[in-house]
């Protein structure tokens, strides 16, 4: 579909539909609260980024999540790169927790949802598969004490058995309750995502090719 570019940033149109799709659905107004929790998960990876001394070439929007991309003009080490991965999921942990405190105190139930929406998405993107932000940690770690075409390998691996087992479960949860598919939607969804990023991880350090690059 066709791309829209605003400097760095590109958004798909497939990222659009989608949006466009889950703001009809939602009836609860969580998909605000959502947004929120994500624009504070990518905040998080780009600032860590920065002040680890990398620098984002790019940040694409699409229907398989967002993806960043390091300029190869200031390549980060695999610990900066594990330091980059993890920072999106903990900050989320960070503010999911500020928000249960504060829904203690003020017993708002936005508060819960919100501080709900965080935990979720921080432990989404923990999960070991290579478009998320655990399997690029993984990645970063394995690059450390091994030769990088066993990491990729591992990486690989264990990207694809995490894989295998949410869309087992997801079947599994289907077959038992017919009207519960959300996992199994989800599932494929990873496995398709999976795919796509294996071979060219978001968070991976690029050299930017000046030949045939409309700017």
């Amino acid at each position: 579909m066709r791309i829209l570019r605003w400097g760095r940033v590109e958004v798909s149109g497939g990222f659009l539909l989608l949006a466009a799709l889950l703001w009809y659905l939602d009836e609860d107004g969580t998909l605000l609260l959502a947004g929120v929790a994500c624009v504070l998960h990518e905040v998080a990876h780009c600032a860590a980024i920065w002040g680890l001394g990398g620098r984002i070439s790019r940040l694409r929007l699409s229907v398989t999540g967002a993806e960043l991309t390091l300029s190869g003009t200031r390549p980060l080490g695999h610990t900066a790169q594990f330091l980059a991965a993890v920072s999106g999921p903990v900050a989320n942990l960070a503010v999911a927790l500020l928000a249960a405190r504060l829904a203690e105190r003020g017993g708002r139930e936005t508060l819960w949802v919100f501080a709900g929406l965080n935990l979720g998405l921080a432990g989404f993107n923990l999960l070991p598969m290579s478009q998320l932000d655990g399997g690029r940690a993984l990645r970063s770690l394995a690059g450390i004490f091994l030769p990088e075409t066993v990491a990729d390998a591992l990486a690989a691996a264990l990207s694809w058995a995490a894989c295998a087992v949410i869309l087992v479960l997801g079947g599994l949860l289907f077959w038992q309750n017919r009207a519960n598919f959300t996992m199994l939607l989800t599932a494929l969804w990873l496995a398709y995502a999976n795919s796509r990023s294996l071979g060219r991880p978001g968070m991976a350090n690029k050299r930017r090719s000046r030949v045939g690059r409309k700017r």
